[in-house]
């Protein structure tokens, strides 16, 4: 399981991938889809492409 740290104004919070999956992947799944077609999304897009955009929204990175 890997983890991800970012800063916000409150301190550091850290998430797991699974979290990070359960919290955020809908929401950029759908959001996917409407902008490209659910067909386009499920032949082209994984959730990895889902973490690399979460990790370069939050500016997060990988930790131990």
């Amino acid at each position: 399981m890997r983890y991800f740290s970012y800063d916000h104004p409150d301190g550091t919070e850290t998430l797991s991938e699974e979290e990070i999956r359960v919290q955020f992947y809908p929401t950029w799944y759908n959001r996917m889809c409407e902008k490209f077609g659910k067909d386009h999304v499920d032949s082209m897009y994984c959730f990895e492409d889902c973490l690399d955009d979460w990790i370069i929204i939050h500016y997060a990175r990988e930790s131990t």
